[in-house]
C-alpha cells in the first residue's frame, strides 16, 4: 500500500515496520540482550530496587494477542514524590519495549493497564523512575498458550 493511499485510509506510514515485527511470522529473540540494554539505559546511574512497583499478570496467557498486564507504583504518591516515567518490557519479543508512560506531579497515581502481544512464554519486566531519581524494577513470568487456543 503506498504512503498516499495508506494516509487516505487513515493508516500511518510509520506503522509498517512495527506491525511487521509483531506479526505472527516474527520470531522471538534468542536472548534478552536488547531488553537488558533498554532497561540499563532507563536505569542509568541509579540503583534499581525491587520494592515500590507491582506487576499484575496472569500465570497463563491463553490469548497471546492480548495478555492483560497491570503495573502500579505501590509507594504513596505525594506533591513531593511522584513517578515520572514507567516502561513495560516483553523481554523476548522482537521489539521488547512494549510501552512507555510519562506522568506529572498532577497525575496523582502511576497505575496503568495494557494488553500485550507476546510471541512466546517469557518474562515481562516493568521499571518506574521517580522524580527523586529512584528506579523501581520488577518482573514476572508468563506462560503463553500456543496459538491462543488455551490448554
Amino acid at each position: 500500500m503506498g504512503t498516499a493511499m495508506g494516509a487516505a485510509l487513515g493508516v500511518s506510514p510509520f506503522l509498517g515496520t512495527a506491525a511487521a515485527a509483531q506479526s505472527s511470522t516474527a520470531a522471538a529473540r534468542a536472548d534478552t540482550a536488547e531488553s537488558d540494554r533498554i532497561a540499563a539505559e532507563f536505569i542509568g546511574t541509579a540503583e534499581a530496587v525491587s520494592e515500590g512497583l507491582a506487576l499484575d499478570l496472569p500465570a497463563l496467557g491463553d490469548n497471546p494477542s492480548a495478555v492483560p498486564v497491570r503495573v502500579h507504583v505501590t509507594e504513596t504518591i505525594t506533591d513531593d514524590i511522584w513517578c515520572e516515567e514507567l516502561i513495560v518490557l516483553a523481554e523476548r519479543n522482537p521489539m521488547p519495549l512494549a510501552c512507555r508512560f510519562r506522568f506529572s506531579q498532577a497525575s496523582g497515581a502511576a497505575d496503568v493497564a495494557v494488553r500485550l502481544r507476546l510471541i512466546e512464554t517469557m518474562h515481562v519486566r516493568a521499571l518506574a523512575r521517580m522524580n527523586d531519581s529512584r528506579v523501581f524494577d520488577t518482573r514476572g513470568q508468563i506462560t503463553v498458550a500456543a496459538g491462543g487456543c488455551g490448554l
